[in-house]
């Protein structure tokens, strides 16, 4: 059973153009609108505050972290995620913005574009192309898997259908690791509006569940967002959570490693494997 926790890492465009979607669940107190000063402010705070609080409450409990990137924060903030990369980060790519959701009512053209230019932003920023990708806000469209293989990616953390690894696309080159939505910060405080403290109960029900009873081969990802689990506010909903269920009861593991291991039948590097 492998677990990990994914952040995501994601800029709002104050002034984003004229056709693009954003999540409607996700929309600010006051709406949807631009611009969106307020939006734009909170996820500045998850950029310069929220991610570093996160890591430093996730790894010394030790889970295994990785960071999916959208364009506008590779684009802003390269020292940043090289700071993160010291600290033994795994970065995934993503959108561009948070202002932007992958739909099928984008052009193909254009989201091939987007994809493109939000991978090799982060390859500009770290000196190496992510295998890994993770979309925003779970948008894709019926072109997007076709265009995530010819971009080279090698796994999705996205499709949150089951709790076991399974490949996608044309050519069936891509491998989904599933995150578990239903527990995704954003979406249980901010679309269902939990309150912090029954986010972080069903958290550790969910954990103790599936430690007595995932079948192996199974994925535990946990999405979070840094601008909503990393405020000061919901922190120790969260620490209760993880500390209810010790990270060492499953297979601590970056994306990239999950991928390698299932496509190798099963078997997990050893401390002397090469990763």
């Amino acid at each position: 059973m492998a677990a990990c926790v994914l952040i995501h890492l994601e800029a709002f465009e104050i002034d984003a153009p004229a056709s693009a979607y954003r999540d409607p669940g996700l929309r600010g107190d006051f709406g949807s609108f631009f611009p969106d000063y307020r939006s734009h402010s909170l996820f500045e705070y998850g950029s310069r505050i929220g991610v570093h609080r996160l890591l430093d409450l996730l790894q010394p409990l030790g889970w295994s972290v990785a960071v999916a990137v959208n364009g506008c924060i590779a684009r802003a903030r390269p020292s940043l995620l090289r700071q993160l990369q010291t600290r033994g980060v795994e970065l995934l790519a993503s959108g561009w913005s948070a202002s932007r959701m992958v739909t099928s009512q984008l052009a193909e053209e254009e989201e091939r574009q987007m994809l493109a230019q939000s991978a090799d932003a982060l390859a500009q920023a770290v000196g190496a192309r992510a295998t890994g990708y993770a979309s925003q806000d779970y948008g894709y469209s019926l072109h997007s898997a076709r265009l995530l293989e010819a971009l080279g990616f090698d796994h999705v953390v996205d499709w949150p259908n089951d709790e076991q690894p399974y490949t996608f696309g044309p050519r069936r080159q891509l491998v989904v690791l599933p995150p578990v939505a239903d527990l995704d910060d954003a979406q249980a405080i901010l679309v269902r509006k939990l309150l912090a403290r029954r986010w972080g109960a069903a958290v550790a029900e969910a954990l103790g569940h599936w430690r007595s009873s995932a079948a192996t081969g199974s994925v535990f990802i946990l999405p979070l967002h840094a601008w909503v689990a990393g405020a000061a506010h919901r922190t120790a909903a969260l620490r209760r959570a993880l500390e209810s269920c010790e990270a060492q009861a499953f297979w601590q593991a970056r994306p990239s490693d999950i991928s390698r291991c299932w496509r190798d039948g099963g078997r997990q590097p050893t401390p002397d494997t090469p990763l």
